[in-house]
């Protein structure tokens, strides 16, 4: 074949080529240019000492032929995500649509449809959507409990991903966020927790050793007490958020247990009514700021993380987010767990984001191909590293950037603790009913309204209401 009938080959063959990918919505072909080496035999006609001579020769050029198309999803085939979320400071907008971006890199079959919604409006909109049937999205936080029976059941793919190893989790994160019923409903995204946060030199200017690890309440109550020092206006601590928490789990106090459920042996048991009696030995030490003085402070943009910054509190109990804080402003402090009871047990009041899949969702698969990004190794790493989420993966923890640091040890220290999530998510009805019941001892504790000895005959006053609360909570939530 001589050059010209090959050139017309090949561009009839690249024609050819054109006009069948044009013909296909299954693919796209991206143009490269290829070539190769081709060697032919010509006739050529030389003069020789005067006299005409006839040859065949080869020769090699270089051509062009068409490249092998690179295929990629066509627009019908390209499956779009919804996914509502919320913007804080540990995961921005940001950073959630830089992980989004990221994720569809990987998979260039899933489109990602982010959106942002405020805080406070989250709530509302979620359920507005759950409760319709119609409307909700692919993927969000569901972190009412209230929605979880809405949630898709996770165990079908998990136990089709070979990648996918709920063990990676915090166990007692993965058991408060993660599973409910017989059902994994989601899995747990980042972490925090409440912790004593001790400033180092208000300790050092009273000539107090620092608090360690091993504390219990009756050091709290000490301590608070060397260190309040009304001359320069210096609390010694404050006091617990709530009752059932970290300090009265220590104690050993449950609202309510049995089967049938009850809260008489339980809401006025021995180690319940001993936490009402240590805070009301705190409250009435004065080594703590009063509700009304923290309303005002709070009015003129502080509170106690404000406080214990400025040397005036010399114990808080804060968060991670206030440890930030404070490594940001560069204070002498130093991180505890809350203190332990009587008999030593010591729990943490920790919390993280359940991450869900919405049952009624289209597109299940490609879900939870986002879902086990977002809230697994990859993604919780991203948001660690773009912002400022703790992940709930030991793992991806272990990368924190300051890791080594003495902060940063302690915090990881309390996150192993037991949680009390894992009995009050076992036990919806304590805040769907109970706690509003009994909420105003907690009340007259704290603002003085109460004597000590009048604490157990008051609480016996509220069984009855509580029990009333129960039992209408249970046919709702169960026990």
């Amino acid at each position: 074949m001589n050059a010209r009938k090959l050139l017309l080959v090949v561009l009839l063959l690249m024609a050819l080529a054109l006009i069948v990918v044009a013909c296909s919505p299954q693919e796209v072909e991206v143009t490269r240019i290829v070539t190769e080496t081709v060697t032919e035999q010509i006739e050529v006609t030389r003069i020789v000492e005067g006299e005409a001579v006839t040859e065949v020769v080869e020769v090699t050029r270089i051509v062009e032929v068409p490249a092998e198309p690179a295929v990629q999803p066509a627009e019908d085939e390209i499956v779009t995500l919804e996914w509502w979320t919320v913007s804080s400071e540990e995961y921005t907008e940001e950073a959630q649509r830089g992980l989004a971006a990221a994720f569809e890199a990987e998979h260039p079959n899933i489109k990602v449809n982010v959106t942002v919604l405020p805080s406070s409006g989250f709530g509302e909109k979620m359920t507005t959507a759950l409760g319709a049937g119609e409307g909700a999205p692919d993927l969000a936080f569901f972190w009412d409990n209230n929605w979880w029976p809405l949630a898709l059941d996770l165990t079908p793919y998990i136990d089709a991903d070979p990648d996918f190893d709920p063990s990676m989790y915090f166990p007692g994160f993965w058991n408060t966020r993660a599973v409910w019923e017989d059902k994994i409903i989601g899995l747990p995204l980042g972490v925090g927790a409440n912790f004593v946060m001790y400033n180092k030199d208000v300790f050092d200017a009273a000539g107090v050793a620092y608090p360690t690890d091993d504390w219990t309440v009756d050091d709290y109550l000490d301590l608070t007490a060397q260190l309040t020092n009304p001359d320069e206006k210096i609390w010694g601590g404050d006091r617990p958020r709530g009752p059932f928490r970290a300090i009265f789990f220590n104690y050993g106090a449950r609202p309510y247990g049995g089967d049938p459920a009850t809260v008489d042996g339980y809401l006025n048991s021995e180690g319940t009514l001993a936490a009402y009696t240590w805070l009301w030995d705190l409250v009435d030490s004065g080594a703590t700021p009063t509700p009304a003085e923290l309303e005002v402070l709070g009015t003129e943009g502080t509170g106690p993380v404000d406080l214990f910054l400025s040397g005036r509190l010399a114990m808080a109990t804060l968060n991670q987010g206030h440890m930030l804080n404070a490594v940001d402003a560069g204070a002498n402090f130093g991180i505890v767990p809350e203190p332990a009871g009587p008999d030593g047990d010591q729990y943490v009041h920790a919390w993280s984001l359940t991450t869900s899949i919405w049952s009624g969702t289209e597109h299940p698969q490609e879900a939870w191909e986002f879902l086990s990004y977002w809230a697994g190794i990859e993604g919780q790493t991203y948001l660690m590293e773009n912002g400022n989420l703790f992940p709930a993966i030991p793992a991806a923890l272990e990368q924190y950037k300051d890791a080594d640091k003495d902060y940063a040890q302690a915090f990881f220290r309390v996150l192993a603790l037991d949680q009390d999530a894992e009995w009050l998510g076992a036990h919806p009805c304590y805040r769907g009913a109970v706690e509003r019941s009994i909420s105003d001892l907690w009340d007259l504790i704290m603002y003085g309204d109460i004597e000590r000895d009048a604490i157990p005959g008051y609480m016996d006053s509220l069984l009855q209401p509580a029990q009333d609360a129960l039992d209408e909570c249970i046919p709702r939530l169960g026990a």
